[in-house]
């Protein structure tokens, strides 16, 4: 074991189900003991059952009952203190991964952040809030590049060793990209929408609906509806027919997005994970939003932010189309990013 006494893993979202595959993969391979605690913020099985189910893997442990951040933090510090784990992994921006961190913290614990370092510089987003949070408490930060790297290490609070690991959706790509079958024949545009910037305002969420009714005279639109888009436009009373000829699906495995996204001429989100399976894949991206942490794909010009305005979004949908596959090359690393993560953690074997 290398002088640990175990690795737990706190999740609670789809995104970090994906994120999380290829640690487990390697914990395993290595023979390192862990565990992967579900804090249970995601309860819909079509947001973590199935992912779980395709990827391999299951949690260890789940938090009954209904789920509060307060609650989390207590399940997830009682279990890191019975069993013994002297670690605990967190991933992202999550309200989950904000969890693990508090738990380790407060249970001296070493807390290992993968994805440290985005910032979208909008302090008034949750998920800014968090990754700030954990960083700054993070005695392990995994950068994916050197840019996040290097602004890890010219700020003053976060005080844990910084390394340059990679991005683990490079390595679900490299294992499962023989399942990413072209879900359809033809050209289409992929979009998916489920922030809290965007479900709690009705007056965007119609804008960016008129916008994928327009795009969707042109070329088919394929949206995923997450239960939280879904749950918005029940409370504003916004029906399907607002979004015109889009297909409107119900949410998607990890490989059918995915093949989704490798097929589409053009993606439009709101999503993080999503600008960078995009970017990785060589589909052009379209970021419906003010801002992104994911500031590299920006520069490389595999995605470009509309905002939220419906004339905005047409226009960037219609200029990402034209900019064609694979024009840039990903920044995100080779394989083996699991790999590196578990030898950063624990040591070469």
């Amino acid at each position: 074991m290398s002088g640990t006494h175990g690795i737990a893993i706190v999740l609670g979202t789809r995104p970090e189900v994906i994120k999380n595959w290829a640690i487990v993969e390697a914990l395993r391979e290595a023979q390192v003991r862990h565990c992967v605690l579900h804090t249970n913020q995601h309860a819909d099985w079509t947001m973590h059952g199935e992912q779980f189910e395709q990827l391999g893997y299951r949690p260890d442990a789940v938090l009954d009952g209904r789920y509060s951040l307060g609650r989390a933090v207590d399940w997830v510090g009682e279990r890191l203190r019975q069993d013994c784990f002297d670690t605990v992994l967190v991933n992202g921006d999550t309200a989950a991964a904000l969890v693990g961190a508090l738990a380790g913290m407060y249970s001296d614990r070493r807390i290992v952040h993968v994805e440290a370092g985005l910032r979208a510089f909008d302090p008034r987003m949750y998920e800014e809030r968090n990754r700030i949070m954990v960083d700054a408490v993070a005695h392990l930060l995994l950068a994916y590049t050197d840019r996040e790297a290097d602004y890890l290490r010219g700020q003053r609070e976060c005080r844990g060793e910084v390394r340059v690991v990679g991005n683990t959706t490079v390595d679900l790509l490299h294992r499962f990209g023989d399942r990413l079958v072209s879900p359809r024949p033809g050209p289409f545009l992929f979009a998916t929408m489920h922030r809290k910037e965007f479900t709690d305002d009705p007056a965007r969420m119609r804008s960016v609906f008129a916008a994928l009714a327009t795009i969707a005279t042109e070329v088919p639109v394929v949206l995923p509806l997450h239960p939280r888009t879904a749950d918005a436009m029940r409370r504003a009373g916004i029906g399907s027919g607002a979004t015109g000829a889009v297909e409107l699906v119900t949410p998607m495995g990890p490989f059918e997005a995915l093949a989704h996204i490798a097929a589409a001429e053009c993606v439009l989100t709101d999503s993080g994970c999503v600008q960078e399976e995009a970017c990785i894949l060589g589909t052009p991206c379209v970021t419906v939003r003010d801002n992104s942490e994911r500031g590299i794909t920006l520069e490389l010009g595999a995605n470009v932010l509309s905002g939220f305005a419906t004339e905005a979004i047409v226009r960037h949908a219609r200029a990402q189309r034209s900019l064609g596959r694979g024009a840039w090359r990903h920044p995100y690393g080779e394989p083996g990013v699991g790999r590196r993560i578990v030898e950063a953690m624990v040591g070469r074997p």
